[in-house]
């Protein structure tokens, strides 16, 4: 079949309704435009990491597996407009190239799927990282279980759609396929479903935190944009439906997907660029970040999620203790100049860091209660 197709001569294009029509420029300006924000946003992520906090965790790989993968299905995107899309089907010119756009399609579709699986995570282990207190711990690895299954399951179900693999595209060949139409609505329902399972789960914690009131406000707010990436994936359920004009009505679908992930990429990378924000722009920083003793001054302890700098001390670390209630022990931490943080404590598992400032003298928990105490370091730093 594909022989006799080589055979057809050039069709005039004069004689093709719609020839003229091109959102191919569409395409390339929604995938550059989405590429370069996730890209921006995981460098500036890493930078922190790196050069402020000296520490790279997980969820940071995780994130710059995420853009890889978005990159991916950026560039299979791209490539696939040599191909077709962004044009009427039946103005492809020769009609040999849409079995190639069919397997770019393909292409995309698993770097889609391995995308949102990298994203997902990104976000679960940040939850683990830095809101693991010992009975939120528990939830968030079974989540991590969880979605990393249904994750791999669409990527499976990605690779096995057809046997042969080849009967996807090229028609001639006897195949066995599943049900295309039913399995894309499935896959956007679930991981809708995962999505807003994923952004609820840190709420609880969040308001738990003996937190000032703004400071909490600002926290569940950045937890929430989220949301955001779930929004697009509602809108994106609109143009998945499969049409005999693919070509052309593939451009929202494929906007939208590389849309989600850059999305996606960018909403986890936020919280992270707080000790970013401190220490390029101090008063920025400080908005929410510094809290007001009994005599209104400021305190050393800063305000965000994965660390940051705070008010250097001169005298170098300030001691300060977090104790557990459970067996009444307690553990002793350092506030570094380049990362100041305080740590919840449990009996039963390690520290974990949050960068966040506690509220003094109110609503402190029997399980996560700070004394706030400094002590005096034994060199005289």
């Amino acid at each position: 079949m594909a022989d006799r197709q080589s055979d057809i001569p050039p069709i005039d294009p004069a004689l093709i309704p719609g020839f003229g029509d091109d959102r191919r420029p569409v395409v390339i300006f929604c995938v550059v435009f989405c590429l370069s924000v996730a890209t921006a946003m995981v460098a500036l992520r890493v930078w922190t990491r790196t050069m402020i906090i000296k520490k790279m965790g997980p969820d940071d790989w995780a994130a710059i597996a995420t853009l890889i993968m978005t990159w991916g299905e950026g560039i299979t995107i791209a490539v696939s407009t040599k191909y077709g899309l962004g044009k009427h089907i039946w103005a492809i010119n020769p009609p040999t190239l849409i079995p190639v756009y069919w397997k770019t399609f393909w292409v995309t579709l698993l770097f889609y799927h391995a995308g949102l699986l990298a994203a997902k995570l990104t976000f679960l282990l940040a939850y683990y990282r830095i809101l693991g207190i010992q009975r939120m711990r528990t939830v968030y690895l079974v989540a991590i279980i969880v979605v990393g299954m249904w994750g791999f399951a669409q990527v499976l179900i990605t690779l096995l759609i057809c046997r042969p693999l080849n009967g996807l595209w090229d028609k001639s060949i006897p195949a066995n396929c599943m049900p295309t139409e039913p399995q894309i609505y499935v896959n956007a329902g679930g991981n809708i479903i995962t999505d807003i399972a994923i952004f609820l789960l840190p709420m609880p914690a969040i308001k738990g935190l003996n937190l000032r009131k703004p400071q909490k406000i600002l926290l569940l707010g950045v937890f929430s944009l989220g949301f955001f990436t779930v929004a697009i994936s509602i809108v994106r359920i609109k143009f998945l439906a499969i049409k005999e004009d693919v070509t052309w009505d593939h451009v929202e679908s494929s906007g939208w997907s590389v849309g989600e992930l850059a999305s996606a990429l960018t909403c986890a990378c936020l919280p992270t660029l707080r000790p970013l924000l401190a220490k390029f722009f101090p008063s920025l920083g400080s908005t929410y970040g510094t809290p007001s003793g009994p005599s209104g001054g400021s305190s050393n302890y800063p305000s965000t999620i994965g660390g940051g700098e705070g008010r250097r001390n001169p005298r170098g670390p300030a001691m300060f203790k977090v104790h557990g209630s459970a067996g009444g022990g307690s553990q002793t931490g350092d506030a570094t100049n380049v990362e100041e943080s305080f740590h919840f404590s449990s009996d039963k598992t390690d520290l974990v860091e949050l960068g966040l400032t506690p509220s003094a003298g109110r609503g402190h928990s029997t399980d996560d209660q700070i004394n706030n105490t400094p002590r005096q370091n034994p060199h005289g730093w």
